[in-house]
């Protein structure tokens, strides 16, 4: 179950974030993690400016966030609960299955909240919730599942 508030837990700055999901400006989604529990849940945030690239060049006349790119932070908000947990740093996850729901235009202004939780990490299918909320108002939110290769089980024939 998505919180309302965050959880205490490890924390993550745009740098740092750069590191593990091995993803550069201008396509990090997420600006800081402010609370990581490894393999359970997290809480990302994204400041909305009206300087960022795809408020520029997308729907110019009404400002808004293009809808992958909602799904892209939640992704990658959801995804840093699984590469810290032990002995997958430095290992990737891919996005096998997607379903999600945007509920409402995102422009620049207040901060987009996400809450991520991991709810299976079993033999390398990992599946997972993640929710956008501005004002505490859910905005955007998806169901996901990814698989981790080196975590599959071999099979021997």
């Amino acid at each position: 179950m998505i919180p309302d508030k965050p959880l205490r837990g490890l924390s993550f700055n745009i740098a740092e974030l750069a590191k593990y999901l091995e993803i550069t400006q201008p396509f990090l989604m997420i600006d800081y993690v402010d609370s990581l529990i490894p393999g359970k849940s997290a809480h990302g945030v994204k400041k909305l400016s009206q300087d960022d690239w795809y408020f520029n060049c997308h729907l110019k006349r009404e400002m808004a966030m293009p809808g992958t790119l909602q799904i892209e932070a939640m992704l990658q908000t959801l995804v840093m609960t699984i590469y810290t947990i032990d002995g997958h740093k430095g290992k990737l996850s891919f996005i096998t299955q997607i379903n999600t729901k945007l509920i409402s235009k995102i422009s620049p202004g207040p901060n987009l909240e996400i809450f991520a939780d991991l709810l299976s990490f079993n033999r390398g299918i990992s599946k997972g919730v993640a929710v956008g909320k501005i004002n505490n108002v859910t905005v955007c939110q998806g169901k996901f599942t990814f698989v981790s290769p080196h975590e599959l089980p071999r099979l021997t024939i």
